[in-house]
């Protein structure tokens, strides 16, 4: 049921959906394996006591090797805002232009996540090539020169990405949501700090934050190779075996809480206004985390999503789009849309009737069903190359769910009833536990040219 406009009408996404569900699944009768992939995910532990996840994936000649570590956001403590970012990023600062020469000419690429509950320096190059770059790589990451002049060129990269933000409505938007369920700690800290944090953060701080961080305890490895896994696991023990012994920090548990004030506004001077609604979801099983992904999917992955209708048919909206992150404790859901500044309002009505509607109206055995295809094959389309599967694949090893849990998610996905994922639903997107978002002009604020 879709209610736009001001007024009630009947319009079924499922026929639309069900189309993309179909070209997305590919030939007739084709069935998938237990594993999404040719070649399941394993783990195995390194003679240095690190655990490897490792997968094999032999459509290019090329390895992306990852080193996660436990901590990112929910590690940074209050008033730090950016230390986890600035901290990561130092274990990439090659130290000379020799080193820099050697790893451009072999078309080596050196990068660095954040997240929520874990960060990685992630290395990808050609096979040929991976000797020498985790030779070079791993003396840079394992004895980083954190010097003062260092930090302060990583604060300054990190207010430009800041800057970036807050230009950003969906970012400015993502970043408002964490900090009210989180009370702008941890979880909803900004990545990349504040004027005021990166003031506060100095030298002796990030190496305390990278001595208590990197240890043995508290990393682990991914692989994405067309290597078997014994050159591997030689590779890796003989260059990184400088990670110190230690003990992995302990990480306070931090549950979503709505706030009092369910109606958060921020100003922006901006031609498009964002409106959001978001939920906490819980994540106490994998069963939990399919039916999230479900629920993304149902509201606003592709066209034929209930969301898609606010931007098609009532052209109330330029983008939309509905994302869960899951952390250890919970996930987080947050369906919204980019409209012009000039309609807002009507905009924010027409998608709280939108989710109040999906509530009261059921889902259909087709719209289910066609959700169910989009939300596998959408992941699987998303983790097609080595270096996003590496990452997703480290999300769901950081969050303690293993090297079978893609397959065990998949299983649990299709075993979700309409009925059960309808009980879903109504609980999820009960309005009593939704926090309304607005970023954009304010109120009176004269169009923009």
């Amino acid at each position: 049921m879709r209610r736009a406009g001001g007024w009630l009408r009947r319009r079924s996404p499922a026929p639309a959906l069900a189309l993309a569900a179909a070209l997305l699944a590919g030939p007739a009768g084709a069935a998938g394996p237990a594993s999404p992939w040719k070649n399941a995910p394993e783990r195995f532990v390194l003679a240095t006591g690190i655990p490897c996840l490792y997968q094999k994936d032999t459509a290019s000649p090329t390895t992306v090797v990852g080193l996660f570590i436990g901590g990112g956001k929910s590690a940074v403590p209050q008033g730090f805002d950016g230390l986890a970012a600035i901290s990561t990023r130092i274990l990439l600062e090659i130290p000379d232009e020799g080193k820099v020469q050697d790893l451009m000419s072999q078309a080596t690429r050196l990068t660095y996540v954040c997240l929520e509950d874990g960060a990685a320096v992630v290395i990808e190059c050609l096979t040929e090539h991976l000797e020498n770059a985790l030779k070079v790589s791993a003396k840079i990451i394992q004895d980083p020169l954190i010097s003062g002049l260092r930090v302060g060129r990583a604060k300054e990269t990190m207010k430009a990405y800041g800057k970036m933000e807050e230009d950003d409505a969906v970012t400015t938007g993502r970043n408002t949501t964490f900090a009210a369920f989180f009370g702008g700690r941890g979880y909803g800290s900004l990545l990349y700090g504040t004027e005021a944090t990166l003031e506060v953060i100095g030298r002796k701080d990030v190496a305390a934050f990278v001595k208590r961080s990197f240890v043995k305890p508290n990393v682990f490895f991914g692989v994405q190779t067309d290597l078997d896994p014994e050159p591997i696991r030689r590779l890796l023990e003989r260059f990184f075996d400088g990670i110190p012994d230690g003990q992995a920090p302990e990480a306070g548990r931090q549950d979503p809480v709505l706030p009092d004030d369910r109606d958060v506004t921020v100003t922006k001077d901006t031609k498009q206004s964002f409106v959001g609604r978001a939920y906490a979801l819980p994540r106490g099983s994998l069963a939990d985390m399919a039916r999230g992904v479900l629920l993304e999917t149902l509201l606003g992955k592709d066209p034929g999503s209930r969301l898609w209708g606010l931007r098609v048919d009532d052209r109330l909206a330029y983008a939309v789009d509905a994302d869960v992150t899951w952390m250890k404790t919970s996930g987080l859901l947050i369906a919204h849309l980019e409209t012009d500044r000039s309609r807002a309002a009507d905009a924010a009505a027409a998608l709280e009737r939108l989710i109040d509607g999906l509530r009261s109206s059921g889902i259909a055995e087709e719209e289910m069903a066609a959700t169910r295809t989009v939300a596998r094959n959408r992941f699987l389309r998303d983790t097609e190359a080595k270096a996003p599967r590496l990452r997703t694949l480290g999300l769901f090893e950081g969050l303690g769910l293993g090297p079978t849990s893609v397959a065990e998610l998949f299983a649990a996905i299709e075993a979700v009833t309409r009925e059960e994922m309808e009980a879903y639903v109504r609980e999820a997107l009960d309005p009593s536990r939704a926090l309304r978002i607005t970023v954009g002009p304010g109120p009176g604020a004269s169009p923009s040219r």
